[in-house]
C-alpha cells in the first residue's frame, strides 16, 4: 500500500483542484491509502465531504497562514506530515511547494506546476514582488524529486531551469449537465453561433480585451456568453452590448457549453486550461490568444480542425483576422471528433495513469 499525500492551499471549484481530485478518483484504494491537506480555510465543505465519504482523509490545517509559512512558522504542516509516514507527498502550488521542499522525511516529493510562473506571476504581483516569488519558487522546486508541469508549453519553459522536470497535459473527468438551459431562455436565437467564456474576470484572463473585441467585430447572428465573476465585473457590464450576456459565476458550466458553438478566451497566461477541456469534452472549437498553451491545445488535433488564434497585442487586428477565418471554417469543425479527441488524450484516466507511472517510477529513484 502506497501512502500518498495531496498538499494544496484549498480544494474549490477550480483548475488546481480539479486535478487533484481527477488524479485521486482514479487512483486505486487496494493500492493507495490517500490523504489531503489542505493549508488555509476556505475549502467546498461540499467536496471535502466526498472525499471523506470515498474514504480519503482529510486534513484541514487550523493555525497557518501564507505568511507564516513562507517565513518558516509551519510546525501544524509537520506534525501532520510527521504522523502520516508518507511515501509520496504530492503539492500544487506555490506555498504548498515550498514547505515540502523544506520537509527532511523519508517521503519522495512531486510537483505538479500548474501554470507558467515567469508570465502569471509578473501579471499577478508586478515585476518585483513577481521575480521574487519566482526565485523562490524555483528554489524550492529544485529540491524536489520530481517537478511535473501541466503541459507541454509550460514543460519547454521549465526545463530551461529544472533538471527535475517533465509534464503530463491536464485531463478531466466526463460531465454531464445538471439541469437544461435553451437559447430561448437567454433571449438567443435557435440558428445563431454561440461563443462561450468560462473563468475569472480578472486582468490576467484579458477578459476587457475579450469582450471588447467581441462587441467590434460580431456579426448580427453571433453571441457571446460569459460565466464567471471577478474585479473587473463593472467594467465588462460597462463595454458588452446586447450580444454579450453576462451571467454571472455558475455552477453548471456544462449546460453552458452545451448550447455554444465555439469556446473562447483571451487570457494572457495559463497552464492548460480546464475550461478550454471541458469546452473541447462538448465539442466545442476553439478561439483562443496565442499563448503557448493555447497554441499546444489547438495543434493537438494535427489535423483535425480545431479552430483559431488570435495576437493580443496589437489592438485587436488579429482577433478579427482570426474571427473571420473562424467563420470560414466553421464547416470544418466536427463536435463528434473533438469530444473524441478529449476523451482520448486529455482525459481523467489518462492523466492519472500517467501520474501512477511516475509515481512508481519515483519510489524506485528511476526519475523520468
Amino acid at each position: 500500500m502506497i501512502r500518498i499525500a495531496f498538499v494544496i492551499n484549498y480544494i474549490i471549484k477550480n483548475g488546481p483542484s480539479s486535478v487533484v481530485l481527477n488524479i485521486i478518483n482514479n487512483l486505486r484504494r487496494d493500492k493507495y491509502d490517500i490523504s489531503v491537506i489542505t493549508l488555509f480555510s476556505g475549502n467546498d465543505l461540499g467536496i471535502i465531504n466526498g472525499l471523506r465519504k470515498e474514504s480519503v482523509k482529510v486534513y484541514n490545517c487550523k493555525t497557518l497562514d501564507r505568511k507564516g509559512c513562507v517565513l518558516g512558522r509551519d510546525r501544524e504542516f509537520r506534525d501532520v506530515i510527521q504522523k502520516g509516514n508518507f511515501d509520496i507527498i504530492h503539492s500544487h502550488g506555490f506555498i504548498p511547494d515550498i514547505l515540502s521542499s523544506r520537509l527532511k522525511n523519508r517521503a519522495k516529493r512531486v510537483t505538479t506546476i500548474h501554470n507558467n510562473m515567469f508570465e502569471d506571476y509578473i501579471q499577478s504581483y508586478g515585476r518585483i514582488d513577481g521575480r521574487v516569488y519566482i526565485l523562490m519558487h524555483l528554489f524550492a522546486l529544485k529540491r524536489l524529486d520530481l517537478c511535473i508541469c501541466c503541459s507541454k508549453s509550460v514543460y519547454i519553459v521549465m526545463r530551461h531551469y529544472l533538471k527535475n522536470v517533465t509534464f503530463i497535459r491536464n485531463g478531466i473527468e466526463e460531465k454531464k449537465a445538471q439541469h437544461n438551459i435553451c437559447r430561448e431562455d437567454l433571449n438567443i436565437p435557435q440558428n445563431a453561433t454561440v461563443f462561450i467564456y468560462a473563468g475569472g474576470l480578472t486582468y490576467r484572463k484579458n477578459i476587457r480585451f475579450l469582450i471588447h473585441e467581441f462587441v467590434e467585430d460580431h456579426l448580427p447572428d453571433e453571441y457571446l456568453l460569459v460565466l464567471g465573476d471577478g474585479p473587473e465585473n463593472e467594467i465588462c457590464l460597462e463595454i458588452a452590448d446586447d450580444h454579450v450576456k453576462l451571467l454571472g459565476f455558475q455552477n453548471d458550466p456544462i449546460a453552458y457549453f452545451n448550447i455554444s458553438d465555439i469556446y473562447t478566451s483571451a487570457s494572457r497566461s495559463e497552464g492548460l486550461s480546464i475550461s478550454a477541456l471541458e469546452a473541447m469534452s462538448c465539442g466545442l472549437g476553439l478561439l483562443l490568444s496565442d499563448i503557448s498553451s493555447h497554441r499546444e491545445m489547438i495543434s493537438i488535433g494535427k489535423k483535425m480542425y480545431l479552430g483559431e488564434s488570435f495576437s493580443i497585442t496589437d489592438d485587436g487586428e488579429s482577433f478579427g483576422v482570426a474571427f473571420n477565418t473562424l467563420r470560414e471554417n466553421c464547416n470544418k469543425i466536427d463536435k463528434k471528433a473533438i469530444k473524441k479527441l478529449q476523451r482520448n488524450k486529455l482525459s481523467d484516466t489518462a492523466m492519472a495513469e500517467k501520474y501512477e507511472r511516475v509515481y512508481r517510477k519515483v519510489l524506485q529513484r528511476d526519475l523520468v
